[in-house]
């Protein structure tokens, strides 16, 4: 008999499988209801335990935590990475590094964003951890970057050193050289990105100096410190003694790198030049030059004298043995020796000054000034002496016109007027000097005429002079040696007065002469009225031009000439009121 609670015609069998479909579908629904809720709960949220970089992030939506990761990860990411690199220190920028932060890709990798996976689902309810940023490069920027820093750490190793400045010791350390490891730089720069709070400390290669600092500081107490502990007294015998000082021996010493270390050298010049003063006062003779003089009106070889010396290899040789001695002990031995002249008797007779071969007169009237002042200017003339090539200048001869020379105010000719001065007249010593050099066939170098004409002085073949730039000058371009003679006759009252230079050598050329000074466009200047208390009144010049030649002669024949030209100004008549 069947049960009277199964369905007529319905085996039990079956109706067991309804009800099992019935409760697994209503699983399946269920389970689906809790799917979309968790789906939908989830949302497109950022697992609830994230942390980015070390921000918080959990339980936020993506576009949240992108955000909240560029607020507070704006300031780190662009903050500069500090490196070392040995013992130098650096900065990179991130942005010129081209390092930067992917928000949205960290977010991403720390589980933010939508998805039908249901262990994406678990983890956003229920799951997340640390993890880091997502960091972009731009390698070309990078490297770019990293040879920067590189081109400001990198340096070749230096030598340890040591000098003396005077007497006191100066000391360099040594210092290694430094060689960027570029590529190793890179990777260690882009992985401290955002990660380390410190320097970092960047590989490089060192070179090591070859003279460390340890063996300059031994070399400076072994040699330097004795070195100019105090004076070396020198011992001459009868000539006396004298002492070189720290400070002359500081200046006489160098160090010099060779063969991996350092070594001290005395300068023996440079001693004997920083001790003269000191050697002087010791009783030395000085040599004496030959030189050519005019002896009763004649040339004649005053003979080289030689004299008595400490040579420069003589000192050196004495000091430096006792350079690393303190005390007492700071004391030498050295001999005088011979002191040969410059100039040889023999070079000076080579010189053949035997005659006059060139000489010139110029006469002025009556005026003190003008007996002082050309008879000191013929003082420092007389006797000069010219070698081969040696250039004549009155300025560096005669010197600056001054009260301290032995000169005195009196006329000269500025900006077309006569005026006072000291040294007045002097430019009569430089007509009459060139015109001597000219008839000698001496080179002309510098020379320039008045402006306005003297009538005593020939017409463009004369010279002014004015210190410190208006000079004449002429080269001795002969073979033979050149002695000026130069000599004045003192005016008075009523008699002129004169004065002559002669030029002694031996003659290049047969002849020199003058040809005729040709005159010509003669001007006339102005009357002028001057109200001035210190006013001269002067007459007036016609101004003119002049041409004339310098002519050369051997054997009777022309071998060359020179033209010379000038233009005078005329002068004003100043009339004084």
């Amino acid at each position: 008999m069947s049960s009277p609670s199964e369905p007529a015609g319905v085996p039990g069998s079956k109706r067991v499988g309804v009800i099992a479909a019935v409760v697994a579908g209503t699983f399946v629904v269920l389970v689906g209801v809790a799917y979309l809720v968790a789906y939908l709960v989830a949302g497109d949220k950022v697992p609830k335990d994230a942390v980015v970089a070390g921000v918080e992030v959990g339980g936020l939506s993506t576009a949240q935590a992108a955000e909240k990761l560029q607020a507070e990860l704006a300031e780190p990411a662009s903050a500069a990475i500090k490196v070392t690199v040995a013992d130098e220190k650096g900065k990179i920028s991130p942005a010129h590094a081209g390092l930067s932060v992917d928000y949205a890709a960290s977010v991403e990798r720390a589980g933010g964003g939508r998805s039908l996976d249901p262990r994406h689902i678990w983890q956003v309810l229920t799951g997340g951890s640390a993890t880091p940023a997502v960091i972009t490069t731009d390698d070309a920027k990078l490297r770019a970057a990293v040879s920067g820093l590189a081109s400001e750490v990198d340096r070749t190793e230096k030598n340890a050193d040591l000098s003396f400045d005077q007497a006191k010791i100066v000391r360099v350390k040594a210092r290694d050289g430094i060689t960027l490891n570029q590529r190793r730089a890179a990777s260690a720069i882009e992985a401290a990105y955002l990660t380390a709070p410190g320097r970092v400390e960047l590989t490089a290669d060192i070179t090591k100096p070859e003279i460390t600092t340890a063996e300059v500081d031994e070399l400076a107490k072994t040699y330097a410190k004795p070195a100019v502990s105090g004076p070396v007294t020198l011992q001459t015998g009868a000539a006396g003694d004298f002492d070189v000082t720290p400070s002359m021996i500081g200046r006489s010493i160098s160090f010099t790198a060779a063969d991996g270390t350092l070594r001290p050298e005395l300068d023996a010049k440079k001693l004997r030049e920083v001790a003269d003063d000191a050697v002087s006062t010791v009783a030395l003779k000085k040599p004496k030059d030959a030189t050519v003089r005019l002896v009763d009106g004649e040339p004649k070889v005053i003979p080289a004298v030689n004299g008595t010396t400490i040579s420069a290899d003589d000192l050196a040789a004495a000091v430096e043995p006792v350079l690393t001695k303190t005390g007492k002990q700071r004391t030498a031995d050295v001999r005088p020796t011979v002191a040969k002249a410059k100039f040889s008797t023999a070079e000076a007779e080579k010189l053949e000054i035997k005659r006059v071969t060139g000489q010139f007169t110029t006469y002025f009237p009556y005026a003190n000034y003008r007996n002082v002042n050309l008879t000191r200017a013929a003082k420092l003339i007389n006797n000069t002496v010219l070698k081969p090539g040696d250039t004549f200048s009155l300025n560096r001869v005669v010197g600056e016109r001054t009260a301290q020379n032995g000169f005195v105010a009196g006329y000269i000719i500025k900006g077309g007027k006569f005026s006072k001065e000291l040294g007045g007249g002097v430019s009569q010593s430089a007509t009459t000097t060139y015109n001597a050099m000219f008839f000698a066939g001496l080179k002309d170098i510098q020379h320039q005429p008045h402006t306005l004409y003297i009538d005593r002085y020939p017409a463009g073949r004369e010279a002014t002079v004015a210190w410190p730039s208006l000079d004449l000058k002429f080269e001795n371009d002969t073979k033979y040696g050149v002695l000026v003679q130069a000599y004045v006759k003192k005016a008075s009252p009523g008699v002129k007065g004169s004065i002559t230079v002669k030029m002694w050598s031996t003659k290049t050329y047969d002849e020199v002469d003058s040809s005729k000074l040709a005159r010509s466009n003669y001007t006339t200047g102005r009357d002028i009225t001057d109200g001035d208390p210190n006013c001269e009144s002067q007459a007036p010049v016609q101004g003119f031009d002049v041409n004339y030649s310098r002519i050369f002669r051997n054997d009777g024949k022309v071998v060359k000439t020179e033209k010379f030209f000038w233009r005078y100004s005329p002068t004003d008549r100043i009339i004084c009121t």
